[in-house]
């Protein structure tokens, strides 16, 4: 398990964050402003300004709700590293079960299993005990299973295939809340994990304060640029005036 970080450690992370505890206030407002007036692409675009090129997942993770304005998240990375088993283990799924029970309020879960394709690491079960914990998503670097059933209950997951077979013999939980790659990205315990129909971008911990500093000033310029464009000025016009595109 990761400890609460301490004073320190939250300085540098930005807003403060529990694992498996309730989201601070500070995250309930940065997770308003990234969900509800910004969009991957524009954090892609900031990340890109301050030098982090590399923050965008794979293009082969894709969200599994069909609304495509309802299909995303955004909260904090809890992630999991799996390997591939050829046996069965006396408590077969031990690590994984305590790994989902810990899930809190405002957490993501995010695999890391080298893109296997020997089985669906996630599926119905525990898609509801994370939606029940509070839970905000899920992102799964292989298969995932009981897709209708996921669909039905509104639960947020990112996939790169579907397969009916358990883990169980196929694969097994190393360790959590570690840090893992995950669609090419390094996840981080704690660090923020934003989806939307377009894919799904992870903001370094270093990173944090300054990209939601710079957020802010996104969504002013973003909707200045749109008016202007909307009343008839250039592209290049309001793109020398404003820098955003």
């Amino acid at each position: 398990m990761l400890a609460t970080p301490t004073s320190g450690q939250a300085s540098l992370l930005g807003p403060c964050w529990s694992i498996g505890g309730k989201p601070m206030s500070n995250d309930a407002k940065a997770f308003d402003l990234l969900k509800n007036h910004l969009y991957v692409a524009a954090v892609c675009d900031i990340l890109d300004s301050l030098g982090h090129r590399q923050q965008a997942m794979h293009h082969r993770l894709r969200p599994l709700l069909p609304d495509i304005r309802n299909c995303g998240f955004v909260g904090r990375a809890r992630p999991i590293q799996w390997m591939e088993t050829s046996y069965v283990d006396e408590d077969p799924y031990g690590p994984e079960i305590e790994a989902v029970d810990s899930l809190g309020p405002g957490d993501v879960i995010v695999h890391s299993t080298d893109h296997a394709g020997t089985n669906a690491p996630w599926g119905e079960l525990m898609s509801t005990v994370a939606k029940r914990n509070g839970a905000v998503g899920c992102v799964c670097d292989s298969q995932v299973r009981d897709c209708v059933r996921i669909i039905d209950m509104g639960f947020p997951v990112y996939y790169t295939g579907i397969r009916p077979l358990d883990s169980q013999g196929r694969g097994r939980v190393m360790a959590y809340d570690v840090p893992i790659t995950c669609g090419d990205v390094l996840v981080r315990p704690g660090e923020i994990v934003f989806a939307d129909f377009d894919g799904i971008v992870v903001i370094p911990r270093e990173a944090e304060a300054e990209v939601l500093g710079l957020a802010q000033e996104r969504v002013t310029k973003e909707s200045a640029t749109r008016d202007d464009l909307l009343r008839g000025d250039s592209l290049r016009d309001v793109y020398n005036r404003y820098g955003v595109l």
